[in-house]
């Protein structure tokens, strides 16, 4: 009897997966442009944050590349900033995409230590939330769902230290802090 549940269950298993194979098309370029279109769009979020400092001429930024490998994609160049305030020098470094619980990674490393941006889903806020588990009753499974990821606001945000790892909503002030964080300023 145990061969034929575990049949049933290969059988179904099965079944899910060339029907999500159907509605989730992976296209590893498409992913890669929006990982990139991502990273862009966060390094004018901090230009913005920075407006002030930088047509003052107290803060200065670059854009440079940095090459990433990621088993999605291979080998590709993805930007980089680079802040410079005064001697010092922080740097935006993405790390990859396609992590897991995460759509995306940059460390943010100073003189003084290493911070850590994550695109995520904007509403979790602490790392309970980032795992569930359902016991789903094999002779009733849900019904299907809507595709992963078209339903998810992706926001970065800054991951807290442990052991109290949470989530910090990334904005001017919260980025600002982080910066003198890693600037021990």
């Amino acid at each position: 009897m145990a061969r034929t549940d575990f049949d049933d269950f290969v059988k179904r298993q099965q079944e899910l997966s060339a029907a999500a194979e159907e509605k989730i098309p992976f296209d590893p370029k498409k992913e890669l442009a929006e990982w990139l279109g991502r990273l862009n769009a966060l390094y004018s979020d901090v230009q913005a944050y920075l407006k002030d400092y930088i047509s003052g001429g107290s803060i200065s930024f670059k854009i440079d590349n940095k090459e990433l490998n990621e088993d999605f994609s291979g080998p590709y160049i993805a930007p980089r900033m680079v802040i410079r305030i005064g001697l010092q020098e922080i740097r935006l470094e993405p790390i990859g995409t396609m992590l897991i619980g995460s759509r995306g990674r940059v460390d943010v490393v100073g003189p003084a230590g290493t911070s850590r941006l994550t695109l995520m889903n904007k509403k979790i806020t602490s790392a309970h939330q980032l795992v569930s588990v359902t016991v789903i009753d094999p002779k009733n499974p849900p019904a299907a769902k809507k595709p992963i990821g078209q339903e998810i606001e992706w926001a970065w945000k800054i991951v807290s230290r442990p052991p109290a790892l949470g989530f910090i909503e990334l904005n001017k002030e919260s980025f600002l802090e982080m910066l003198l964080e890693v600037s021990n300023g």
